[in-house]
């Protein structure tokens, strides 16, 4: 019985041995990634009896690191990396929560994975990276937070934004500090290079963008770019051709860019004078088509507004007056051309500026008047006072001329009244102008002398009593003088003979008051001797 007791022992001793080992043994709990390997039965499983960790039993565990290893890919393929064992940075027993990877504390160098981290790539968290989605092997993607088995070509992380129009590696056009603008490419590597103007054109005005499941992506490739029209709308709309540069330069599109090799002058319209300076939209408003130009108006507004028009009632074209050689406000028209015209000019006309008959106060200018009169451009200074007949159809040239207002040429025989003698000499205003325009005496007007001359005889020779009856030529002339010389004394009441013939007037007739005011006495009635003598 004892040594049945004994054997029983011994047995019980040797079952408890392992887990009295373990706890006594054990440096502490396994990671959770290891922690299925927890337990004495499973030392062996890293362990070698005896022996620390066999770097050969972790290789045939992580078949993953094995197989990037053969192929001398990733991280644990680096001669940097081979040449360590695997617990001296994957060291375990640190409890459940430890992380055997340790990236930070190890000092982990990413260079050494085979994919330098550049650019942007440097400042980017490393499980946006290092996620199961990017990861092509199915059985590492499927591990919890692994790092293995990610490629390095671009697209393994990036979507591919062309669609799979150009090759796979990005970085033939891209840079790694940021997607725009594409630092590696030229464009004039490619079947059209870039020149002019479309050096400065954003890339998606040409590429523009197309349409898939996944949203909208630039088109790159089957551009067609033979002709200008592949890309340009067709202003002209096929009018001219289809060969842009035969007019038109890359370095800007205005044709009136001095690098153009567009010359008008090929046209039916060639420009010259001031139209060469007038930019092309001004008259192609309505773009580039065929245009009608045969008259000025096809172009410009009548400018004068129907002052001159033919018989047929069409505008008289600009260019029998003006040229293009010149400014608009240049006019070729001048005194020849005037005279042929309906107003032939004469005298002080031939003097006179343009503008002061064909320009209003308004400044707009003025070429068709109702007639020629005179009254059509000048005041009719003389009003009413002339009546209608010396103001309608030209009446002031029955006393006015062209040469000079002033100038007088009316025949007054035609009048009641023909002037004779001194009356010739006179100025005309001093008999209709007394006072100037604010008294004018015209028609009709007295023609007796007391009408315009004062009678110095205070009415002596008022026969009648009134005194436009007086008649002064039966002393006076108006040919030669005022001098009496039509009054002959022998057949007045007093002949004059011997001394007395000799006598002169006033020695006889002297002044005193008639009528209220001094005047020569000529109706004396003292005849007698001694009226004059004395006794």
């Amino acid at each position: 019985m004892n040594k049945a007791l004994n054997i029983k022992v011994i047995l019980v001793a040797l079952w408890m041995l392992p887990q009295l080992s373990f706890a006594q043994f054990s440096p502490g709990d396994l990671s959770a990634a290891h922690a299925h390997l927890e337990g004495m039965k499973n030392c062996t499983q890293c362990h070698e009896l005896g022996s620390a960790i066999s770097e050969t039993k972790c290789l045939d565990c992580h078949l993953d690191i094995t197989s990037l290893r053969e192929a001398d890919r990733g991280y644990h393929s680096s001669k940097e990396v081979r040449t360590k064992t695997c617990i001296s940075c994957h060291s375990e027993h640190h409890g459940r929560g430890f992380d055997a990877t340790r990236f930070d504390s190890l000092g982990f160098n990413h260079e050494l994975t085979g994919y330098s981290l550049e650019g942007a790539h440097a400042e980017v968290d490393c499980r946006e990276c290092h996620q199961p989605s990017f990861i092509t092997d199915e059985e590492i993607a499927k591990r919890s937070g692994t790092y293995l088995g990610l490629e390095t070509v671009c697209l393994a992380c990036h979507e591919d934004q062309h669609r799979g129009q150009l090759a796979e590696d990005c970085l033939q056009c891209h840079g790694m500090d940021a997607w725009v603008p594409t630092t590696n490419f030229d464009h004039n590597t490619t079947k059209y290079p870039l020149r002019g103007a479309h050096i400065k054109v954003d890339c998606k005005e040409c590429h523009q963008g197309e349409k898939d499941g996944d949203g909208e992506y630039s088109k790159y490739v089957n551009i067609p770019f033979a002709q200008c029209t592949d890309c340009h709308q067709d202003y002209h709309k096929g009018r001219l051709g289809s060969d842009c540069t035969s007019c038109h330069s890359i370095w800007d599109w205005k044709i009136s860019d001095v690098t153009s090799s567009f010359d008008h002058n090929n046209t039916r319209y060639p420009l010259i004078g001031q139209h060469e300076k007038v930019e092309c939209k001004s008259c192609h408003e309505n773009g580039y088509k065929a245009m009608p130009f045969a008259n000025c108006t096809d172009c410009h507004e009548d400018y004068h507004e129907g002052d001159f028009l033919e018989d047929n009632g069409q505008i008289t074209d600009c260019k029998q007056c003006h040229s293009v050689e010149k400014p608009f406000t240049y006019s070729m028209y001048g005194l020849l051309e005037h005279q042929q015209s309906d107003y032939p000019l004469e005298g002080a006309h031939m003097a006179t500026p343009c503008t002061s008959c064909h320009m209003s106060e308004e400044s707009n200018w003025s070429f068709s008047f109702e007639s020629n009169d005179c009254i059509t451009c000048h005041d009719n200074v003389h009003e009413d006072f002339l009546g209608d007949r010396y103001t309608e159809n030209n009446g002031c040239v029955t006393c006015h001329n062209a040469e000079r207002w002033s100038l007088i040429s009316f025949d007054h025989s035609q009048t009641n009244y023909a002037l004779e003698g001194l009356h010739v000499e006179v100025s005309c205003k001093e008999c209709h102008l007394p006072d100037g325009l604010e008294s004018q005496v015209f028609a009709p007007m007295e023609t007796a002398c007391i009408n315009c001359h004062t009678d110095t005889h205070a009415g002596q020779f008022n026969e009648v009593g009134q005194l436009p009856e007086v008649d002064c030529a039966r002393c006076h002339s108006n040919v030669v003088a005022w001098d009496p010389i039509n009054f002959n004394h022998n057949e007045s009441r007093f002949p004059l003979e011997g001394k007395h013939a000799e006598a002169k007037c006033d020695a006889c007739h002297k002044e005193e008051e008639i009528n209220g005011r001094l005047s020569v006495n000529y109706k004396t009635n003292q005849l007698q001797c001694i009226d004059c003598h004395g006794s």
